[in-house]
């Protein structure tokens, strides 16, 4: 019987409790998080079914930042599994009394989804004026051969995609953020 398995699964920025609900499941089942990586890969060993309460936190960080971050988390019994695009993967063992949390107050979370939002802004923008310079200026270079011109219209394509799809997360978040200020009143 093989002891380790790999799955790739996709997750949406705002559905960090439903990604952290089936990291539970998984270990309930005997599969045990070891690491994560992209594309959105997870590697699991297979143990004892055990009873582990995972939480993400989104956190962009230099390298000495990164350590005292992950020495708080440790001081406080989490176990450091991994990252991915800046979201950081914790476990603890779930002990007789209640669950378990990283954010106890909707304040909190609600800053972690404000730094989410802010990154996948900062990336939106980018991909604006990349699009502004492939749909306008790129196009200088047309004429010299159909193969360029099928690479740009291919491009073009591609940021019609990403870019709606870049607004529609912004919106899920910032619903997500409004939700979470609503059950806080």
């Amino acid at each position: 019987m093989d002891t380790t398995l790999t799955k790739h699964r996709w997750f949406w920025p705002w559905q960090d409790e439903k990604e952290e609900a089936w990291l539970e499941e998984m270990s309930a089942q005997g599969w045990h998080l070891i690491s994560v990586g992209l594309p959105w890969t997870y590697k699991f060993s297979l143990g004892a079914a055990r009873h582990y309460v995972y939480r993400l936190d989104y956190m962009y960080m230099n390298k000495q930042k990164q350590t005292d971050y992950l020495q708080i988390f440790r001081d406080a019994g989490w176990e450091y599994l991994g990252e991915m695009s800046n979201w950081r993967y914790w476990r603890k063992p779930v002990e007789a009394g209640g669950a378990v949390e990283i954010y106890t107050d909707n304040a909190s979370k609600i800053k972690k989804y404000q730094r989410v939002l802010l990154f996948m802004a900062f990336f939106l923008l980018l991909l604006v004026m990349l699009a502004i310079n492939l749909f306008n200026g790129g196009r200088s270079m047309s004429g010299l051969s159909s193969v360029i011109d099928a690479i740009y219209l291919f491009a073009q394509l591609v940021y019609a995609i990403i870019i709606p799809t870049y607004i529609v997360v912004l919106i899920k978040l910032l619903l997500r953020i409004n939700q979470l200020r609503h059950q806080a009143l």
